[in-house]
């Protein structure tokens, strides 16, 4: 189905914070908003209704690596030593051995066309696996491809990884397809800019795998260029206490706070995102946080791993990920989100974590971090048309439909089996009738 050049009208649309009736989108050629109206002013106007649906803009996904999910059916969860993040870190690697372009497209495209089923229409692809044994940087090409045929909007997050911890100036055999260095990354993100441009529903940012893969003054000047250009800038920060105990021994500092001292004398840095921040203090997070940078939380990755809960407030300005992929449903990243927080405060008012926030958190949030905040997250003219549908004539959502209560039973009494319809642009990419 195809909404581009219509005017569409749901039983309820998520607009201006709250579920209402009777609201009218209309959808340019292009698959982006017109105009919107609250009634129709033309009783004969040709309007699409979409019965017993209600209507929200597409959950944006600030970080996935998407080929995580072919772990699937192996975390060794409750059996002798997979205690740690680490030994799951090396059943990762085991997956790459002699990956090719076919098998990460592969990959990756099952984990976008699952996504799209979840209601997630944006995904920001932190995507570290650059190279196969043909030639550098080939494998960035399997994400873009997987990301058109899925009819997924990617946000290809091409990431910079240079050595394998604080103390070491190389990478591990097992790390091979992932390095590069500034001098090499900088101009093939400059030539990905050209490709990118010519690509429909496809953009750019840039990452450091995390400071101890990149060091710190490489990830200065990876910054500076990024502001430059006006490009997203993302990292993974703080997930495991190793990496803040080998940044101790190596820097006398912790990773967020060589983090603060590198962004010394930047004007803004509200382009930035900071993956995890699960064992950052409070006080760094406030500096993060005046300094306008993202944090991204994946509860649901976090659990599994077994990395903790982060210490949020709510002047933080959160947005989330499915990161590995072993569980994909925004809906549960959501309300873990708040569940992690009330069972960590022992309260049910911690970062004022309600159904509207947790909305506003997984797309407008979502979208700022991924430098689309001017072009989607929230029905807006001008904005593209991506959207859910859920099903008001679902099991969980029969006799809950009212638009008083209609947000806070979606997020915290939903999965993925209300989804009904997702589009992209206006066109529609998943419906749960085929």
């Amino acid at each position: 189905m195809d909404y581009r050049g219509k005017r569409i009208c749901a039983s309820l649309t998520w607009f201006e914070d709250s579920f209402q009736p009777n609201i009218i989108i209309h959808i340019d050629n292009a698959g982006k908003i017109r105009s919107i109206d609250k009634n129709l002013d033309d009783p004969n106007a040709n309007v699409l209704c979409l019965p017993n649906i209600a209507l929200m803009p597409g959950f944006v996904n600030a970080h996935s690596h998407a080929f995580h999910r072919y772990l699937r059916g192996h975390s060794e969860i409750g059996t002798p030593g997979a205690d740690n993040f680490w030994k799951w870190r090396d059943n990762m690697y085991r997956l790459l051995d002699d990956i090719t372009y076919d098998q990460l497209k592969q990959y990756c495209k099952g984990t976008f066309v699952e996504m799209l089923a979840s209601g997630i229409t944006t995904v920001g692809e932190f995507h570290y696996v650059h190279h196969s044994g043909n030639s550098r940087f080939d494998l960035d090409g399997a994400v873009l491809d997987a990301a058109t045929e899925a009819g997924i909007r990617l946000v290809l997050i091409e990431t910079l990884y240079c050595r394998s911890g604080f103390q070491s100036s190389s990478l591990t055999e097992q790390q091979a397809s992932f390095g590069s260095t500034i001098p090499e990354f900088i101009p093939h993100v400059e030539s990905l800019l050209d490709k990118i441009s010519q690509i429909p529903d496809a953009s750019l940012a840039i990452a450091a795998h995390s400071l101890r893969a990149v060091d710190i003054h490489d990830f200065t000047e990876l910054l500076k260029w990024s502001k430059t250009r006006h490009i997203p800038l993302h990292l993974h920060l703080e997930e495991q206490p190793k990496e803040i105990e080998d940044c101790l021994a190596a820097h006398g500092t912790t990773p967020s706070q060589l983090l603060l001292r590198s962004m010394e004398g930047i004007a803004s840095t509200a382009t930035l995102t900071a993956v995890h921040c699960t064992f950052t203090h409070r006080k760094e997070l406030d500096e993060l946080n005046a300094k306008g940078i993202h944090i991204c939380v994946c509860p649901a990755t976090e659990g599994f791993l077994g990395d903790g809960i982060p210490t949020l407030n709510e002047s933080d300005k959160i947005c989330l990920g499915t990161d590995c992929n072993n569980r994909i449903s925004f809906l549960e990243e959501m309300r873990w989100l708040c569940f992690c927080q009330n069972m960590k405060s022992n309260s049910r008012n911690c970062s004022e974590l309600n159904a509207g926030k947790l909305i506003q958190i997984a797309t407008e949030n979502g979208a700022s971090s991924l430098g689309l905040g001017n072009h989607l997250g929230k029905f807006q003219q001008g904005h593209f048309m991506d959207f859910i549908g859920f099903d008001l004539n679902s099991q969980r959502l029969r006799g809950f439909s009212s638009p008083q209560r209609l947000a806070d039973a979606i997020v915290f009494g939903c999965g993925n089996t209300e989804v009904c319809i997702t589009g992209v642009s206006g066109q529609v990419k998943f419906h749960k009738n085929g």
